[in-house]
């Protein structure tokens, strides 16, 4: 390169100019959100599905427990359920929710999410005052 060239290089160019290693590590190091970060660390799947039950014994939450095992997601409507053993059923989930590190969160009258670890869910639904 001529000596034009290189003042014009010298000129444009710092001395605090980031190698493509130093880059990489800067936008590793920002801030992502709970879903990139779980992508990042290989947790979500592309293959996510969601099953949804209306139990109508309290056998049926074994088949529930199954599916989050499994890393299903499962929307549960007791509404079907009698009441003795709407609780009971409830219970069983938490437990079984407990046990793979998920979550449960009431989403309507009646109506739970369940969701394994590998199933980020943002937000919450608030109970209305009538």
């Amino acid at each position: 390169m001529n000596k034009f060239g290189e003042k014009i290089k010298q000129f444009i160019s710092t001395d605090d100019e980031f190698d493509d290693d130093e880059l990489e590590e800067v936008e590793a190091s920002q801030p992502t959100s709970d879903y990139e970060e779980a992508n990042q660390k290989g947790i979500l799947k592309t293959d996510a599905k969601m099953i949804i039950f209306e139990p109508r014994s309290y056998d049926d939450a074994t088949s529930i427990a199954d599916y989050l095992k499994i890393n299903k997601a499962c929307v549960v409507n007791i509404h079907r359920l009698q009441n003795e053993y709407r609780q009971r059923l409830i219970d069983f989930l938490w437990g079984a929710v407990y046990a793979i590190d998920g979550k449960i969160q009431k989403v309507g009258t009646d109506v739970f999410l369940c969701t394994p670890k590998s199933v980020p869910v943002n937000g919450q639904v608030e109970d209305s005052v009538d």
